[in-house]
């Protein structure tokens, strides 16, 4: 089956109204941006949603898969202290993962019931209107850079695309956390210089995706990014017959909330 989705999307707990309450209205575009992939997601009546977080359990030199037999959206560490919904693991997938990638690197399987927010917040936001899509989180591994994320992602994407469900890829992770004097980790210009570069390069499709795994990393380390290696994964996973449409780009908090939609129409894969 050819892979149905692919986005990029900002894991921002303001998003969930219970936690951002009067802030999460400030990011009214991204919430739309969300909705417009949940919608594709409804359309195309998705069976797994693959999420790469950037918050989850890392190991230094290989991917790590959860496949905890419940996978709990739950934002207790927000002191929202209900468990919103839950999910079946796609065990199936993550045994054929399993198997072809850890040939060459290691492919760590953990189990931990309550997800990482980095993968709860867009599960949270895309699936109240699917019919029960098993989930698979993966985690980048701590010590590879964005190339060698691009080619696992090249890997991946020849499992998926031999696997018989429709499979959706949720690339989940910010840009600059050094965008305004508010900021988490204060202010630089370069911050806003990477997230410029990140976006100029996205838009320019498959002719940029060389420029973005090469970008400078003394910028990407100093602009406090939260986003490439997931990213890295994604565009290696679909391929270079995609559309970049940038659904939305908010700083309000000092962060870079990008959200990128990859339309895969084009040349279904």
């Amino acid at each position: 089956m050819p892979i149905i989705a692919s986005a990029f999307l900002p894991p921002s707990p303001l998003l969930i109204p219970e936690i951002g309450r009067q802030n999460h209205r400030l990011l009214k575009k991204t919430t739309l941006a969300y909705q417009a992939v949940a919608d594709i997601l409804k359309s195309e009546e998705v069976d797994i949603i693959l999420v790469i977080s950037p918050n989850g359990p890392t190991r230094p030199d290989g991917l790590s898969l959860n496949i905890g037999p419940i996978l709990k959206v739950s934002f207790q560490e927000f002191g929202y202290l209900a468990t919103i919904k839950s999910f079946l693991p796609a065990l199936s997938l993550a045994d054929d993962l399993k198997a072809q990638l850890g040939r060459e690197k290691p492919v760590n399987f953990i189990s931990q019931g309550d997800l990482d927010y980095g993968t709860a917040i867009p599960l949270q936001l895309l699936t109240d209107n699917l019919k029960a899509p098993k989930i698979l989180p993966l985690f980048p591994a701590e010590n590879l850079d964005n190339r060698s994320h691009y080619l696992i992602g090249q890997e991946i994407g020849a499992v998926l695309r031999a696997r018989p469900e429709k499979i959706a890829i949720i690339a989940s992770g910010d840009l600059s956390h050094r965008l305004k004097k508010k900021s988490p980790a204060g202010y630089t210009p370069k911050g806003a210089r990477f997230d410029n570069r990140v976006i100029e390069y996205l838009n320019e499709a498959a002719d940029g995706r060389e420029k973005l795994l090469s970008i400078d990393e003394k910028l990407a380390e100093e602009a406090l990014e939260g986003g490439l290696k997931q990213l890295s994964v994604l565009l290696g996973i679909i391929g270079d017959s995609y559309e970049p449409e940038i659904l939305a780009y908010q700083t309000d908090f000092g962060v870079g909330y990008l959200s990128v939609n990859f339309d895969l129409k084009v040349a279904p894969i």
